[in-house]
């Protein structure tokens, strides 16, 4: 086969009830250039590697797979770069193994895209939420997000991009730095790192996503408090890399909130190492010192 134009990036680890839909969805993709299939599954436990296999078996697209099997647990974000690492595409598109595509031409119109718009390096689009029980959570993401972003509004960490809907330009080269290895949010450091090159389009052409949400999830089996402080970790690794000022008021925001969750948890040395954190913050930086002093409000709430 010819060198991919698109490669499908696909993290997996315990996704048994997921990973058949997810695997089918690239599968029926329609597109009219060579796509390949990276697939990284981090040592699963309940089959889903048999499973992989299985439905690799009966693929009948013209779709190259390469499925690299970890034989030990290398963690999310390991098995995550070497994954990205793997392809070999112009253009990354990432679904993870618990999630699922329902257009059948949703790649080829974000590389459509793409090749004709020379200012965007990245494209997204929103997606359906649903519950292990098959409960519709409601379109993500929210409303003012759907919307063209440029590196700062990503950097102000008020816009989520859901995972499964990106595409972007292969500019990685693999040099991501090890900052992406110190955090959970490791997709948000990416989709910034990416963004450093140009602007990320939102696509109103494109629904068809389901992003899954279970107790197996990083991020939904945590509670509002531990999601606030590894949001703080991930803005302040982001800081440290990028050393861009507006990420400081962004650094600020996630402090107030666990100072506020950590208060409300009884959990009272966290409040007031973060509370000196938040006056070093305010001390650097007007915009933190705003954030700062605004929250007050909350804190005697």
């Amino acid at each position: 086969m010819a060198t991919s134009r698109v490669s499908v990036c696909m993290i997996t680890y315990n996704h048994a009830s997921y990973i058949n839909k997810a695997l089918q969805g690239i599968f029926s993709q329609r597109v009219n250039f060579p796509l390949e299939l990276v697939i990284a599954d981090d040592c699963s436990t309940d089959g889903t590697a048999e499973l992989i296999q299985e439905e690799i078996s009966k693929n009948n697209a013209a779709i190259q797979v390469r499925f690299i099997r970890n034989e030990r647990n290398i963690g999310v974000n390991r098995n995550f770069v070497n994954a990205l690492y793997a392809c070999s595409g112009d253009y990354i598109a990432i679904c993870e193994g618990d999630d699922w595509w329902t257009d059948t031409s949703k790649i080829q119109k974000q590389f459509d895209f793409l090749e004709n718009n020379p200012r965007f390096v990245m494209s997204f689009h929103a997606a359906r939420a649903v519950s292990a029980e098959g409960t519709d959570r409601g379109v993500i993401p929210s409303q003012s997000t759907r919307r063209n972003l440029d590196f700062g509004a990503l950097l102000s960490g008020r816009h989520t991009i859901p995972t499964l809907t990106t595409f972007f330009r292969n500019t990685i080269g693999g040099k991501l730095p090890k900052e992406f290895f110190e955090i959970t949010n490791c997709d948000t450091f990416l989709f910034l790192f990416v963004a450093r090159g140009g602007d990320v389009y939102f696509h109103t052409d494109i629904s068809g996503a389901v992003h899954s949400i279970h107790r197996g999830g990083i991020w939904s089996m945590k509670d509002a408090y531990e999601r606030s402080k590894m949001s703080y970790l991930t803005y302040a690794k982001i800081y440290a890399y990028f050393k861009d000022r507006r990420g400081i008021a962004t650094l600020a925001v996630f402090v107030n909130s666990v100072i506020i969750f950590a208060f409300k948890k009884g959990d009272y040395s966290v409040a007031f190492r973060f509370y000196l954190k938040n006056i070093y913050l305010s001390l650097i930086d007007r915009h933190a010192r705003s954030v700062f002093f605004r929250k007050h409000v909350s804190y005697f709430k």
